[in-house]
């Protein structure tokens, strides 16, 4: 969301944004100057009744002609309540749908809710759309516009020295990188299994965990009971990821849950990170065998083992990864064209209501 908040065009677009109080989000959109419109419910829920009154009110006093909310049930609700005539909402996640809800009646009711509360949805994943269109939603509502990032900026060669030698990495280390929660479908499990692989055969690779989340204590342990806790470092949550991205050879992506179009992935792209990614959901939407990256099967060390090794006997295929990540984030996932994509869709929206209305 921040994403787009920067890149919007501002001479067609008067937005502002709602938020529950202390959000963490709160600052940075700030940061934006968008005024933000902060309710006291509806924190950490999809639906909470006192939200959807809170939210009718502010529409009822701005009247906009778009409200396009995220995982917030009770915002489109609201909107759909007060006749908003243009209801947007974004499907971020991608998992294999309960049987109740790809069956009749379940598929059904989904549908017809979906259907009704929402004028416009956008999936940011094809794996995204699939999962609303198994679910009964209309097709014809569902644009893809996959996730795109800011350009992470580059640090210096002093800068990065001086990051491995705070993490206690060598210099000459090679280092694989992964940024996701600690929760068990982002796959860490997976990743240190592949990880004790890799550092018997290469004692100088280093593993980054960026995040945070409730498997922290369990993989550490995890760590600590394969041998391999002085090759991995447990970075936790960051605001800043650049410089951990600037020091990294590899990013890693082991996902078997949720996965869309990941921004971790395109944020390495930026500065060129060829990528290992498992075939789940969006990855291979954003990963192309031979041009960015090498793509493994969910849950599988032992070919992530096997891809990490290939790329770090193969340098000339490394660097091969290395431009064609940079030039797939080009090409597809800049924050800026995504936000452009988004652009045309609330126009054509609105353009199609008036129409109708007339």
């Amino acid at each position: 969301m921040v994403n787009y908040l920067h890149n919007f065009d501002r001479t067609k677009f008067d937005i502002r944004v709602v938020l529950p109080k202390d959000s963490q989000l709160i600052p940075f959109v700030a940061a934006e100057h968008y005024p933000v419109i902060e309710i006291d419910h509806g924190r950490d829920k999809s639906f909470d009744m006192a939200a959807v009154g809170e939210i009718r009110k502010i529409i009822k006093e701005f009247k906009p002609d778009i409200v396009h909310t995220h995982s917030a049930f009770s915002g489109k609700l609201a909107a759909w309540l007060c006749h908003v005539p243009c209801r947007f909402y974004t499907r971020h996640s991608a998992f294999p749908p309960s049987k109740k809800l790809t069956t009749f009646p379940g598929k059904q009711i989904n549908g017809f809710v979906n259907n009704t509360l929402a004028t416009d949805i956008v999936a940011v994943a094809e794996a995204a759309k699939d999962n609303l269109t198994d679910t009964g939603v209309d097709p014809k509502k569902i644009t893809v516009i996959i996730n795109g990032s800011e350009e992470v900026r580059r640090i210096s060669d002093k800068s990065n020295l001086a990051l491995k030698q705070e993490l206690k990495i060598p210099e000459s280390a090679f280092i694989c990188g992964i940024s996701a929660r600690l929760e068990p479908y982002k796959g860490h499990a997976t990743l240190l299994d592949a990880a004790k692989t890799v550092v018997s055969e290469h004692p100088d690779v280093v593993f980054l965990i960026i995040g945070s989340g409730s498997c922290d204590t369990a993989l550490k342990d995890q760590a600590a009971s394969l041998g391999i806790a002085d090759k991995v470092r447990f970075i936790g949550f960051v605001d800043d990821v650049a410089p951990y991205y600037n020091i990294m050879d590899l990013n890693l992506n082991c996902s078997w849950g949720t996965e869309t179009s990941c921004l971790a992935l395109s944020e390495g792209m930026s500065l060129g990170l060829p990528a290992i990614a498992t075939t789940y959901g969006g990855n291979p939407y954003m990963i192309t065998e031979g041009v960015n990256g090498m793509l493994v099967p969910e849950k599988d060390p032992s070919a992530l083992s096997d891809a990490i090794l290939t790329l770090i006997r193969d340098r000339d295929l490394l660097a091969k990864y290395s431009a064609g990540a940079r030039a797939m984030f080009e090409k597809k996932f800049t924050a800026r064209g995504m936000t452009e994509q988004l652009e045309v869709l609330y126009e054509a929206s609105v353009d199609r209501n008036r129409k109708s209305s007339r």
